[in-house]
């Protein structure tokens, strides 16, 4: 009896890491694929930008510069901060804020909105590469993490081809229906997955 109750705790332990590790890597391969799809979206956005609302090509620097200095520059706290709040909490509300910084994008007038708007974007996508990463390193133990973190890379990829070729189509579609300012619907529909993702994931 003894060693049949060890097999069968043995069997649902294994089974629990088997869910917690395709947990871990979904998660962290979906959130890696829409921030780094997002984040690529940029470069198709502005040009757009700047035929918009007459940009030079010093603001479009700037506007590049905030988004990734804001994301670089956060990624250390975000690690702080996932110590006390939880790792998953604080890449939810990080995707979140990811997704409010788009809906601004979408929403902008101007120059100084959106550099907030990509401030905000790019505090948010701060949390994705240091926390995503985590989950699966922790969700996999030894050589099995090499393949593991080899996939969460790859899903990254997957969603820089993917995210902006979607925007590309649906830009060219809008500008050939004769709307003055189509790129106003993408980053408006960027933040809402990106906060119905983070939703989902809490």
């Amino acid at each position: 009896m003894s060693v049949a109750s060890d097999q069968l705790d043995t069997g649902a332990a294994t089974r629990a890491a088997k869910r917690d590790e395709r947990r871990a890597a979904a998660v962290a391969c979906g959130a890696h694929a829409l921030h780094d799809g997002y984040t690529d979206v940029l470069y198709i956005l502005l040009p757009v930008w700047q035929a918009e609302f007459g940009l030079g090509y010093a603001e479009l620097g700037a506007l590049r510069g905030v988004f990734v200095g804001a994301m670089a520059s956060f990624q250390i706290p975000a690690g702080f901060l996932a110590e006390r709040l939880g790792t998953a909490a604080v890449l939810a509300l990080g995707t979140a804020l990811a997704g409010v910084g788009y809906c601004l994008a979408g929403a902008s007038t101007g120059f100084g909105l959106l550099v907030v708007a990509l401030f905000i974007g790019g505090l948010g996508a701060s949390t994705q590469h240091p926390l995503a990463s985590a989950l699966v390193a922790r969700a996999f133990a030894g050589a099995r993490s090499l393949k593991a973190l080899g996939t969460y890379n790859f899903s990254g990829d997957i969603g820089k081809m993917t995210v902006p070729a979607a925007a590309a189509v649906m830009l060219a579609l809008g500008m050939a229906a004769g709307r003055r300012a189509p790129w106003c619907t993408w980053p408006r529909l960027c933040g809402r997955d990106l906060s119905a993702d983070a939703a989902l994931r809490t």
